[in-house]
Order: C-alpha cells, then structure tokens, then sequence
C-alpha cells in the first residue's frame, strides 16, 4: 500500500500554497487561484492537499506536525536561516539530538513544519 496524499485544512488555501511552493519547493498542481482547494507535488511521488478550513476555530492538535527531509546538515542550516532572514515564524533554534539535526516552524494556517536531516550511522552506531 502506498501513502496517496496528506491533506491540510487551512483558513487562506492561496497564501498556504504560495508558503509551501516558495519555502518548501513543492510544486502547484492544480488550479493556484482556487480559493477552496490547491493541489502540491514535491515530484517524487509526494502530494499535499490544502483545503479551506471550514471551522474557523478549527486546531491541529498538540504535536501535530508535517516533516520535510533534507540531506545534508549545512542545507538545513541554510534553509533555518533563509527563513529567519524572511521573518518567517515563530521558529525554533536548530536542535541537535540522536536523530539528527532539526528545527521548527510555523506556517499559515498555524501548521508546524519541521525541517530534518537524519544523523547517518558511524562505524560504532548500531540503528
């Protein structure tokens, strides 16, 4: 079985398409101007769907969160600071742990995004 797609319910679809395809280098699919829905690939075979919210008081639930995958630690440190250079938040500081280099943020529609890079196995690391 294959993951088909996730779908996100936003308040403004346009300025969430606009966020992921300038930030997040996911590509439009669909009709950009629709106010109700917008279609996003990441050309790999991933696709977001972002509708519009339809209960205004509506939240994600504590912890929810979508994850973008980078592979390299020096990318993820330059894609932190772009989007602190753009004003882009809130953001949290780069967090290094077990799991590798990472950091939060959040997108319209009050979506937190993480942006990783997993730490790669050494010689004397078992994963």
């Amino acid at each position: 079985m294959k993951l088909n797609h996730l779908d996100l319910q936003v308040p403004d679809v346009r300025a969430a398409a606009q966020f992921f395809e300038r930030h997040f280098d996911l590509e439009i699919s669909s009709n950009p101007n629709s106010p109700a829905i917008v279609i996003l690939s990441d050309r790999h075979g991933f696709t977001l769907v972002l509708q519009r919210m339809k209960d205004a008081q509506a939240t994600y639930p504590e912890g929810f969160h979508i994850g973008f995958l980078i592979d390299d630690e020096a990318e993820v440190r330059r894609h932190h600071a772009r989007l602190l250079a753009e004003g882009i938040g809130p953001i949290s500081d780069l967090i290094q742990n077990n799991r590798g280099l990472m950091f939060y943020c959040t997108g319209p529609g009050s979506v937190t995004i993480e942006v990783s890079c997993r730490r790669r196995p050494g010689p004397d690391r078992r994963e």
